[in-house]
């Protein structure tokens, strides 16, 4: 046993699913392992991998279970392999030290609270995604290697607080990371966001209704701190903000990015009800609707969905530097204007530019002829970032600052723009709030 309250399972490549599962009589699989957790109100469970291959033997579905459950390797990080994990309403669950290596999703969790991937890694092999959350609370990804998806790495959607630490997340056809859907307390700090397509990590993007979680059917993701991020080598830009509200993205280093698009974007999300008349589950569009969300419920056509705002965006004392030759292809910011299209319930005059706020930033992108991409239909005069005062409260295109690229693959900043001037961000602002979502953050964390 390995405390009073925790039961313990051993299980060896070499073991045996007749063996009672100790240290001495190890079981074989984690199929056989999983069954001796009862279902419900679990209790609190250890499983030790000795070092080898799990992949067969493992359940189809990991689910209906309530820990705290920690599967964990023993000999090392890396030395138990297991296949991709589905898992449904799982609570407490933690992976310690594994290797997880899949064709589909390899970590997909729904309707899971207090989740923990602690120095795991994760491979998508043709996957869709490496990391799928859904609907669920309390997700926490730390000092892992998240890698391999025609998508996302990371995609969280109706995900209520998020941590994101230390972690590498990479080699993703879209962005590497993302948290959607009414996705709210986003921490997403130290880490390294390297070889994706569209994007380092966005708060916001696009979501069917029907996906989302009362109360929180409105911005796409509220309450979000991007900090102390690393993000090298992505085609598109290494940060973005899509109909989101209270988002501080602060003191991050990116070099290589941007180079099918722009370094840095704020655009509007994007909201519809997928599917067609009928389809099961659509119906939650309109019971959110109904209840005062934003969206709508005909049928996509491509061009019909919803525009979600931004409120309150502050890109704050960043370091951004391209190689000379090596600009964005088209500008350095990417800001979006008025708002097309229905509302949805959207309150008329919100923007996609709304409080935006871009102070102390160190940028190289191109030299001072490359385009600032801010101006005309976005950050009009009255706003808080034209381009007069964008220039005028950040260091852009006359100096390049110099990213070393470390031995880990993280990045640093040496000489001039190491020394510049950290700024107090504002704090977030609760009169964004739309009712009934409760009152969030007071204070960034």
């Amino acid at each position: 046993m390995a405390g009073a309250a925790t039961r313990e399972l051993t299980l060896s490549p070499s073991g045996s699913d007749s063996a009672s599962g100790s240290r001495s009589a190890p079981l074989r699989t984690l199929g056989a392992a999983w069954r001796k957790i009862p279902a419900g109100n679990s209790g609190s469970w250890r499983l030790r991998l000795k070092a080898g291959s799990y992949l067969s033997g493992a359940p189809v579905y990991w689910e209906h279970r309530s820990g705290p459950i920690t599967i964990e390797s023993v000999d090392g990080r890396g030395a138990a392999r297991l296949a991709g994990m589905n898992v449904y309403r799982v609570n407490g669950l933690t992976l310690r030290g594994l290797r997880l290596d899949d064709g589909g999703d390899v970590f997909h969790c729904e309707q899971c609270k207090r989740v923990l991937l602690d120095h795991v890694t994760l491979r998508g092999h043709g996957a869709q995604e490496t990391i799928k959350i859904n609907q669920s609370s309390d997700v926490t990804v730390a000092d892992s290697d998240v890698g391999g998806a025609g998508d996302n790495a990371f995609d969280a959607v109706a995900v209520r607080r998020i941590k994101l630490l230390r972690s590498h997340f990479h080699d993703a056809g879209d962005w590497c990371g993302y948290a959607k859907g009414g996705s709210t307390e986003v921490i997403v700090r130290g880490n390294l966001f390297s070889e994706c397509g569209t994007g380092g990590f966005t708060a916001g993007q696009g979501t069917g209704m029907q996906f989302m979680a009362s109360p929180f059917t409105h911005y796409e993701a509220s309450s979000v701190l991007i900090e102390g991020n690393s993000v090298r080598d992505t085609e598109g830009a290494a940060f973005g903000v899509n109909g989101s509200a209270n988002v501080l993205i602060r003191n991050n280093v990116a070099t290589r990015v941007g180079a099918r698009s722009h370094v840095l974007e704020v655009g509007y999300g994007s909201r519809s009800c997928d599917g067609r008349p009928g389809d099961a589950g659509r119906s939650r569009c309109n019971s959110f609707i109904h209840a005062g969300g934003w969206g709508t419920t005909v049928v996509d056509d491509g061009d019909n969905f919803i525009r979600v705002p931004n409120r309150n965006v502050l890109i704050y004392d960043n370091v951004i530097s391209n190689p000379v030759g090596a600009a964005s292809q088209w500008q350095v910011f990417s800001v979006a204007g008025a708002r097309p299209g229905a509302s949805g319930g959207v309150p008329s005059g919100r923007r996609a530019d709304d409080g935006l706020r871009i102070v102390g930033n160190a940028i190289y992108d191109g030299g001072p002829s490359h385009s600032l991409g801010i101006g005309d239909e976005s950050c009009r005069v009255g706003s808080s970032c034209t381009p007069a005062q964008v220039r005028a409260a950040n260091e852009i295109n006359r100096r390049r600052p110099t990213i070393v690229q470390r031995s880990s693959g993280w990045l640093s900043v040496t000489g001039w723009a190491a020394a510049l001037t950290r700024h107090r961000a504002p704090v977030p602002s609760l009169s964004g709030r739309v009712a009934p979502e409760p009152r969030l953050w007071r204070l960034w964390p």
